[in-house]
């Protein structure tokens, strides 16, 4: 009997990482990093395309709420237009949706700026 006890040991391993394995990797849930409103600034002035702009937005899965004084600023920093209207108008697709958002306490205040992610995946859904 004691022959087979490493053999044993051995299997009793494996299968307590396997175990492991699984249980970790089904609650691992990987989210595209936050695209801060700098980081937008430096992409537009790199003269990444609006559109490409705009995709890593939706994909990122934030939302922003931008002060008017604000959305001029980016403007006048060379963000286009297209991007700030897009960011303005899943602003209010947000709030429609979730009318949680209307209160700040909602939001992350995070170099100068409002962000908030209502659930990873639903941001993209914000279409008219």
């Amino acid at each position: 009997m004691k022959k087979n006890q490493p053999f044993l040991f051995l299997w009793c391993l494996i299968i307590l990482n396997l175990l492991t394995a699984c249980g970790t990797s089904r609650n691992l849930r990987l989210e595209p990093p936050p695209l801060t409103v700098p980081q937008i600034v430096a992409l537009s002035r790199q003269g990444v395309p609006a559109e490409a702009i705009i995709a890593r937005i939706h994909r990122s899965g934030l939302l922003y709420r931008l002060l008017p004084n604000q959305i001029e600023r980016l403007r006048q920093a060379g963000v286009p237009k297209a991007v700030l209207d897009d960011i303005q108008r899943r602003y209010r697709l947000a709030l429609k949706r979730h009318p949680y958002l209307e209160d700040w306490d909602n939001w992350t205040f995070y170099e100068g700026y409002w962000y908030a992610r209502p659930g990873y995946g639903e941001a993209d859904e914000l279409t008219d």
